[in-house]
């Protein structure tokens, strides 16, 4: 009996948490709706035209603390480390500041409000894909991490690692996504080669390029020699397959100097995938330079 008894205690604790942080974005999404803003400091976003991506940051900056004190009960009742909860969800609200910042210094790179780009939400959802990854850690509780079971000799430091290491990884993933697809969408050399630049080829070589970067970053992190030398030839793979994938896509852009830009999207967005499936049958230089492998991050660690 005492198995069916664990199983229904962890499902009552996973509905829990899942309530929380539902309950978290909701009102967080409220105050954020509701906060009072300076007149000449709403005057100057208006002014910006900024305002959307104002508010998705505002409400990332509630979510945090508002997620943390509803997580907080379930993490005294589960005898999750408070102190180290509350220390991630400050670095995390820093780390969005911190982006909040940069995004009010790049926004020039994405298109204007009354461009196509623009419209379709471009900014607002790079901004998301930066910042999501916190927002979610939060969210979900898993910044209340439990001691460790001493492996290594690491005791309750472990799943502390595994967790930064988790997020570090995913934001330096996502961050590079986002890098690749302005970078591509801003080339010019050709102009009317962009769009292999931009999608799907900036988006896979942008998120390859940030994955190995996570790799490295989480190698470091880790206290486990194992994970550390997988980490490290994650990174390296990670980093070839970019550099390949880069390679590709700007021969493929240099279409555009005697051709339409229709006819480049018609090459270039099957040309990232056409690389994969060619190197796969080679077995040779190719395939040592692109190899699909996937992002794995510490167990448990989310």
């Amino acid at each position: 009996m005492a198995p069916a008894t664990d199983t229904r205690g962890g499902r009552r604790a996973k509905i829990a948490r899942i309530t929380a942080g539902t309950t978290a974005g909701v009102a967080s999404l409220v105050l954020a709706l509701l906060l009072p803003t300076p007149p000449e400091l709403l005057d100057g976003i208006r002014a910006e035209d900024r305002a959307s991506e104002a508010f998705v940051f505002a409400w990332a900056l509630l979510a945090l603390p508002v997620a943390g004190l509803l997580h907080t009960p379930l993490a005294l009742a589960r005898r999750a480390r408070i102190g180290t909860g509350w220390a991630l969800i400050a670095a995390y609200w820093l780390y969005v500041v911190l982006m909040a910042a940069l995004a009010w210094q790049v926004q020039g790179l994405f298109p204007a409000h009354d461009a196509p780009g623009k419209n379709g939400g471009l900014f607002g959802a790079a901004i998301l894909l930066v910042i999501g990854t916190p927002v979610f850690a939060v969210g979900s509780g898993a910044v209340f991490r439990k001691d460790g079971n001493g492996e290594e000799g690491n005791g309750a430091t472990t799943p502390l690692r595994d967790h930064v290491t988790a997020v570090t990884i995913l934001c330096c993933t996502l961050t590079g996504l986002v890098a690749g697809l302005t970078s591509g969408y801003h080339f010019a050399l050709p102009r009317n080669g962009y769009p292999a630049m931009f999608l799907p080829g900036g988006a896979l070589w942008g998120l390859l390029a940030g994955a190995s970067l996570g790799m490295l970053i989480g190698s470091r992190l880790t206290h486990r020699a194992d994970s550390s030398r997988r980490m490290i030839d994650d990174a390296k793979t990670f980093a070839r397959t970019s550099t390949a994938m880069l390679a590709c896509c700007l021969c493929v852009s240099q279409l555009g100097w005697f051709l339409p830009t229709w006819a480049v999207v018609l090459v270039g967005i099957p040309a990232p995938f056409a690389l994969f499936v060619v190197a796969g049958r080679d077995e040779g230089r190719l395939g040592r330079w692109v190899q699909l492998r996937q992002i794995e991050l510490p167990k448990g660690a989310l």
